[in-house]
């Protein structure tokens, strides 16, 4: 399996230029913090990523596009509470 380190150094840098918060809790389970570049609000908060699941590089590509997916789901819905608010 690889290291924490690199596990790290991969996921972060795959959501650039969006700032990505890898932290491992004490259960070695993984938690993802999505911020925004201009202000460091969080945009989606993902918990309880199995360490173990992400053994292979194909594994974490997996994770990352889920991730990616939730992110921009929660980015529509974001602008469309804000439309409607507007109106």
């Amino acid at each position: 399996m690889m290291s924490i380190l690199e596990q790290r150094q991969i996921i972060e840098s795959a959501f650039l230029p969006l700032n990505c918060r890898c932290t491992i809790e004490a259960d070695d389970c993984m938690t993802l913090e999505m911020r925004a570049r201009e202000d460091d609000r969080v945009l989606l908060r993902v918990e309880g990523i199995q360490r173990s699941e992400l053994s292979s590089s194909r594994s974490i590509s997996q994770l990352v596009l889920r991730v990616r997916q939730q992110l921009a789901t929660h980015e529509v819905e974001s602008s469309a509470r804000q439309m409607s608010a507007m109106a």
